[in-house]
């Protein structure tokens, strides 16, 4: 295969407008969840799944933070980045499996809040590669010359699916994140790449239980897929467009749990210091994660307008895939 390299990429004609993010109010600490904790030790199945935790505080939400909420306050937070009105924007797309229902999706009561009036709005649910489906989806639409302007926004109440007094509590984050994307056919950045896979097979490594409570339950299985399938997803863009460690400005992985992140963190071929996340201070938040990464990273003038990401991502169902993109 011929080096393309990064100045040769072909650009799909969607450009990244503006990024935001939400964390809720309240944030819990290690101490507080020990305090309540059923067992003082882990069963060695959780162990092989969240290993160190790797986590020393995450959000949690209020009565008042629900999914619609947080989606409205993230999307309202890209906007103002993107230097747009709700108006303009004429879809939205919001990433969520926390809090499914079968009747009525979340994402029209998210619009209907941040003032999108002019938005087709629906859900997607694909787990914590919720971000890359959503990107995915939105380009489709864009590219298609019928919409201008999407919102894609991930937002999630993982809390809420882990059991009180049960070690996955570490793990579990609350949050919301998203992107406007913007039709640009003569654009220079934006989405170069995006995939998803699905797996069958593996179905069954993440589930949860019967509702009303519906807790997630990881098997031990997850660990080894999650990280292979990540760094199989970062091999592949990287090899399609022949690119190298000095092409791609950041690596931003969907974490996981300690376990994953640190297998990945070990095995790519990527140097670390330019791996970005925020697991330790956000944990897991699922379609949120990623881009909450690139709006903190972004505010804090770390990550810069016209640098090339890649983002991997794994999730319950099970999928796998990634994003490529010049921010």
């Amino acid at each position: 295969m011929s080096r393309m390299g990064s100045k040769d990429l072909k650009y799909l004609g969607v450009e990244f407008r503006g990024v935001g993010h939400y964390l809720p109010e309240r944030v819990i600490y290690n101490d507080e969840i020990k305090s309540r904790l059923k067992y003082p030790e882990m069963h060695p199945a959780e162990k092989a799944v969240i290993g160190n935790i790797g986590v020393t505080e995450r959000h949690r939400v209020n009565e008042t933070e629900t999914v619609p909420y947080m989606a409205m306050k993230a999307a309202q937070d890209a906007l103002a980045d993107a230097k747009m009105k709700p108006e303009e924007i004429d879809l939205f797309i919001l990433a969520n499996w926390t809090d499914r229902y079968y009747l009525p999706d979340l994402a029209p009561q998210a619009s209907k809040l941040t003032g999108t009036k002019n938005a087709l709005a629906f859900d997607i649910s694909t787990a914590c590669t919720g971000f890359v489906h959503g990107v995915q989806m939105a380009a489709c639409y864009l590219q298609s010359g019928r919409w201008k302007n999407a919102l894609v926004v991930g937002s999630e109440r993982f809390s809420v699916r882990t059991r009180m007094g049960g070690y996955g509590e570490f793990t579990a984050g609350d949050a919301a994140a998203g992107v406007v994307l913007s039709a640009n056919p003569q654009t220079d950045t934006g989405l170069i790449d995006s995939f998803l896979v699905d797996v069958a097979d593996l179905a069954d490594i993440i589930v949860t239980g019967p509702p009303p409570q519906s807790y997630v339950k990881s098997y031990p299985e997850l660990v080894t897929n999650a990280a292979d399938l990540t760094l199989k997803a970062f091999d592949l863009l990287m090899e399609k467009y022949g690119l190298t460690e000095k092409d791609v400005d950041w690596v931003i992985p969907h974490p996981g749990t300690d376990v994953v992140v640190q297998d990945v963190l070990n095995r790519i071929k990527f140097p670390r210091e330019r791996v970005l996340g925020n697991f330790d201070r956000v944990g897991n938040a699922s379609a949120a994660s990623i881009p909450i990464v690139i709006s903190e990273y972004y505010k804090k003038g770390i990550i810069k307008k016209g640098q090339l990401l890649l983002t991997p991502a794994v999730g319950g169902g099970f999928y796998w895939g990634g994003l490529l993109f010049r921010f």
